[in-house]
């Protein structure tokens, strides 16, 4: 199990997240909800150090890594571990959809080519993009686009995979086959924490959603737990405003 232990992070005066707190069981399938400003993406991005958090800890099997003062082979070792899809692709518009998925493998990781061309393939086939491999990212749908970097993240095989609102870039008729991958995945067993408004996802794949408001994390539990029946008033007024369909009283 891996534990983050009070992420805090502000942008001068504007405290972003306030000590948040997540376990992360292997396998399991975290869905991040809440209202835009509530500090999801900024918790993605500190667990990535792609942000760098004023306080908070990541514990595995005993080790502990400051999220602050984390130093160059900490940060390497922890971002080895985790993949992380972006909400706008970040594609290089001059690669190959397979050189995309490479680069990581041979430039980051120091991969030789040939395995690193054959992880790539591997996992463009597990997103169903492998009859694609020499088109450029102009001549794919965002959909597609997506579903290529997906594949770059497991292609790492990381030990969990972040993603962030990765259908809020898509048109709508296209959010149904990255879900579809992001789907398969999860009953594969992939560790996974998704930040996320697709609450049918939630609904289906998550083991277990966190509500965040006001950089705090107000309530978590099973999807069921969460979407039908919250305990909190906060949590209760936000889905009221999303789920129509569900009567809450507030």
């Amino acid at each position: 199990m891996t534990e983050i232990r009070g992420v805090k992070k502000s942008f001068g005066d504007n405290h972003i997240l306030k000590g948040v707190d997540m376990d992360i069981n292997n396998g399991e399938v975290i869905v991040i909800i809440g209202p835009s400003g509530s500090g999801k993406t900024t918790f993605l991005r500190t667990l990535s150090f792609l942000e760098k958090a004023d306080e908070g800890k990541w514990i595995e099997n005993g080790e502990e890594t400051d999220l602050h003062s984390a130093d160059k082979k900490q940060i390497q070792a922890i971002r080895r571990k985790s993949g992380f899809v972006f909400q706008n692709y970040n594609l290089f518009a001059n690669k190959t959809v397979l050189e995309n998925v490479t680069l990581g493998l041979t430039v980051g990781e120091g991969v030789p080519k040939a395995e690193a061309e054959k992880r790539a393939l591997n996992a463009l086939r597990k997103v169903g993009m492998a009859e694609r491999t020499d088109f450029y990212p102009n001549a794919l749908s965002g959909g597609q686009q997506q579903r290529v970097g997906i594949a770059r993240a497991i292609a790492r095989n990381p030990e969990i995979i972040l993603f962030d609102e990765p259908t809020s870039a898509l048109d709508s008729e296209l959010v149904g086959e990255v879900l579809k991958v992001m789907s398969e995945l999860a009953h594969e067993g992939v560790t996974m924490i998704v930040v996320t408004h697709e609450l049918a996802f939630a609904r289906e794949a998550a083991t277990k959603v966190v509500f965040m408001d006001g950089g705090k994390v107000v309530e978590q539990g099973t999807p069921k737990e969460i979407l039908v029946s919250p305990k909190e008033d906060r949590t209760r007024q936000f889905l009221s405003r999303i789920l129509p369909e569900f009567s809450y009283s507030i």
